[in-house]
């Protein structure tokens, strides 16, 4: 019997081949082996269970080592023989003292991640120790694997108990420069939502541990939905349905099925031991319909419910007492523990009290086997029943609904009733759905079962072995791999993206100095010069910043333009103090600095009086598009506008102010020209859906203006069309057309920004007249040629600039 499992829905590449040349590392909990002891000798032996089941396909065609505890602490002997003898079988033990293993498997990672990703937050107990002892336990999992990981291996990591060790490894492998290591992680449980996951005391550490691998994969989109609402309302981080974005990677989502051995069932049948149990069975349950039930007795699987279920059927359909028995095998889990000793008294007394009530001296109801059985007995049960009943109220997958598939006969289609509760029911079509906490609903479905015509039965069972015999265990490890190569690649291209370095910056610009040559610094503001703020009054400079943009514009040769997308009031007030050039509103108004309007003084260029280079007629450009025609405003401000149209903005407010009245945290930004919708401190999914729906209104009114409707980092804006900070940068270096630039420095943080470096490339990076170097900040699909990481690296970037040469040739980071 399995009870592990996964699933998908097309984000999986397909059963196809891996690539035999790479090699792939297993991290799970346990070892699957058993370790005896004869004396001084130690022997071997392997496990049997879903998930070395899931992996034989891929241990078949490409190199494989699994590492995992081995159950046990050894003596330093000991280990040195077990060491030998797994590293002979492709094994690789990880050894924690007792009571680190004691803490960190039965204190946290069973009693506080179990429960809660099952829904079950009442039997949580959090213990400070016990979470330090997962964190040792995960540290010792990533250190274990720096003497055996290489470049280019591909690491998949498993469940709740390793959530810490992505990042961790993470870490550990950048250090040592293995740049080609790919991590995955699967999750074998189900992951709450996330009104329920965040209440564990440390939320924000373990989402941020899982984050560090490359490929995430869950049983079913809604356990994988459920971890990205977590990531947008606790981590604050963008997601897509996909995708997670996190300050320097971009980690990848899927939901991928696993499935079982069909084969192994259906050989199983035709061996004489099955065939034998199989004829004992049917002349003892002659005439009488048989229900299976075959679970862990663990509060999720749901069994008191069955019971229950069960009970209330003989009630309602009286003609089936002496009829139908279930035979329910109760595996045991964990009998140690206070809440399970509850859960197997309560269902003696349920089994004991329907037998007691509807049995008789020849009829049993109930037949219930609280233990193991064998595999021979396992088949022999889901063969001969009518209807396999799962009622699990809480369950990853369950794979037993998989297993009694694999086993009908050719003559005999049994019914599989599945809980709405477990993986399973995503993709198990041809089932009974039931909610399992609807006693009623349960019983109407097993009379529905036993009832169901034979033409029912066989056209559903068809629909079930096809999906069971393709979706094999196999056939998802081979997936996940697949998938984990996918985005590994579209990783790399991210990490082709080169960091840019004070060295490189400093090298680049001191290399290009010639006599009379200028520097342009192009920088972005929010998000790049300082954190975005979600109240425009607070999104002024820091000290710092102020102070590391005031040393840069004085220095000699070195003009700098701030970028923003706020009012130029607010840019004025903020920067008064000095000689900068300032773009406003995404590059409505632009004015120059001091020393670039004495600097196109001294050229002779017109535009040092303030009159706008293109306020003429003139219908071109230097660069051969259309003119960029400009209008002096007052305080040396230019507009790429004329003025503001009010009928637009009277159309647009009303529809604004209806969305922000209906999403708390929401409010409108009133411009010069443009308006823009915040939602930053809204609800994240709700403001994200209001968002969209706005957008998407805004587009229906507007479609006959000349109008963009932009959507920036929790905004929807709307503004004059063709206007964009790179329609700015078009006017700023037609009036400094007379100046010599040795080079342009361009950096910046959002969509507005690529605008800005796809202009910069396509009109300079070909030509010689001067170097161009752009960063964008965040690792991130980009049209610029080197990245930052955040604020902080931008302004120690300029900061070290601005030091002593020397100093400057020396840095690397």
């Amino acid at each position: 019997m399995s009870e592990n499992g996964s699933n998908s829905n097309g984000s999986n590449n397909g059963g196809g081949t891996t690539d035999s040349s790479s090699h792939l590392i297993v991290v799970s909990n346990r070892l699957p082996v058993t370790l005896a002891q004869n004396g001084n000798e130690w022997s071997f032996k392997l496990s049997a269970g879903g998930l070395v089941s899931a992996l034989s396909g891929l241990k078949r065609e490409m190199s494989f080592t699994w590492v995992g505890w081995p159950g046990k602490d050894f003596g330093q002997e000991d280990r040195l023989k077990i060491n030998s003898l797994l590293k002979e079988n492709s094994c690789s033990a990880v050894y924690l003292d007792d009571e680190t293993a004691e803490l960190y498997y039965n204190g946290f990672a069973n009693s506080i991640l179990w429960p809660l990703f099952h829904y079950h937050p009442g039997e949580m107990v959090f213990e400070e120790a016990a979470w330090e002892a997962y964190q040792r336990a995960n540290k010792a999992f990533a250190d274990s694997l720096i003497d055996i990981i290489n470049d280019g291996d591909l690491v998949w990591i498993h469940d709740y108990h390793l959530m810490m060790m992505p990042l961790m490894l993470r870490k550990l492998v950048d250090e040592r420069g293995l740049k080609g290591v790919k991590i995955g992680w699967f999750l074998h449980t189900p992951f709450p939502s996330s009104e329920l996951y965040r209440i564990l005391p440390v939320r924000r550490e373990i989402l941020e541990g899982v984050l560090g691998a490359d490929l995430l994969g869950f049983h079913t989109y809604d356990y994988a939905r459920h971890f990205l609402s977590s990531c947008t309302r606790i981590l604050g981080l963008q997601t897509t349905p996909d995708v997670v974005e996190t300050e320097t990677r971009m980690v990848h989502v899927g939901t991928f099925p696993i499935g079982i051995d069909p084969t192994k069932f259906a050989e199983a049948l035709q061996t004489e031991d099955v065939k034998s149990r199989l004829g004992e069975f049917e002349r003892k349950f002659s005439g009488t319909k048989v229900i299976v039930g075959v679970d862990r007795l663990d509060y999720i699987k749901g069994v008191p419910q069955k019971l229950l279920a069960f009970e209330q059927f003989l009630s309602q359909y009286p003609e089936y007492v002496g009829k139908v028995v279930l035979v329910q095998v109760a595996v045991p889990s964990r009998g140690d523990v206070e809440e399970y000793q509850h859960l197997i008294s309560n269902v003696n007394e349920l089994v004991g009290r329907i037998n007691g009530r509807f049995g008789t001296v020849e009829y049993t109801p109930i037949h219930f086997l609280h233990k193991s059985v064998t595999f021979t007995e396992l088949v022999s049960l889901y063969a001969v029943s009518d209807v396999c009943l799962i009622t699990s109220t809480r369950d990853g997958m369950n794979l037993v609904s998989y297993e009694y598939v694999a086993s009908q006969r050719s003559n005999h289609h049994g019914v599989l009733v599945l809980s709405e509760f477990a993986g399973a029911a995503q993709s198990l079509n041809g089932s009974i759905i039931i909610n399992s906490w609807n006693i009623e609903e349960v019983a109407d479905a097993i009379y529905q079962a036993l009832s169901m015509p034979a033409e029912q039965r066989q056209a559903n069972f068809k629909t079930l072995s096809r999906y069971v015999g393709k979706y094999t265990a196999a056939y998802w490890g081979v997936s996940f791999i697949n998938e984990l190569r996918r985005v590994s690649q579209v990783a790399d291209e991210l990490a082709q993206l080169p960091r840019l370095t004070p060295a490189i910056l400093a090298n680049k610009l001191g290399a290009e100095t010639t006599m009379g040559g200028k520097r342009l610094f192009l920088l972005d503001y929010d998000g790049t010069l300082s954190p975005t703020r979600s109240i425009p009054e607070f999104a002024r400079p820091s000290p710092l910043a102020l102070s590391t943009l005031r040393r840069l514009s004085e220095q000699p040769g070195t003009l700098v333009y701030v970028f923003s997308g706020r009012m130029r009031a607010h840019m004025d007030r903020w920067f008064r103090d000095l000689d900068v050039g300032l773009v406003a509103e995404h590059g409505l108004f632009y004015k120059h600095s001091q020393a670039a309007h004495a600097l196109m003084a001294a050229a002779g260029s017109p535009e040092a009086n303030g009159t706008p280079s293109d306020a003429s007629d003139s219908t071109e450009s230097v660069d051969g598009t259309a003119a960029v025609v400009t209008h002096a405003l007052d305080n040396g401000w230019s507009s790429l506008v004329q003025h503001k149209d009010p009928q637009w903005r009277e159309t647009v407010l009303p529809l604004f102010q209806h969305y922000t009245e209906r999403t708390p945290g929401s409010f409108i930004e009133e411009k010069e020209i443009d308006i823009t919708w915040h939602y930053r401190n809204t609800d994240p999914e709700f403001g994200q859906w209001q968002a969209n729906e706005l957008k998407m209104n805004l587009e229906r009114v507007l479609t006959h203006l000349p109008l963009a409707i932009v959507n920036g980092s929790k905004t929807v804006e709307v503004r004059p069309s063709r206007i964009d900070k790179a329609y700015a940068l078009r006017s700023i270096m037609k009036d400094l057309k007379n100046i010599k630039l040795d080079c342009v420095v361009a950096i910046g943080n959002g969509r507005s920004d690529e605008h800005l470096f796809a202009y910069l490339n396509t009109r300079y990076a070909k030509s010689s007249a001067f170097p161009l170097i752009t960063s964008t900040v965040g690792r991130k699909s980009t049209d610029a040629k080197y990245y930052l990481p955040n604020v902080d690296s931008v302004l120690a970037i300029i900061s070290k600039l601005l030091e002593p040469r020397s100093n400057n040739n020396n840095a690397s980071t």
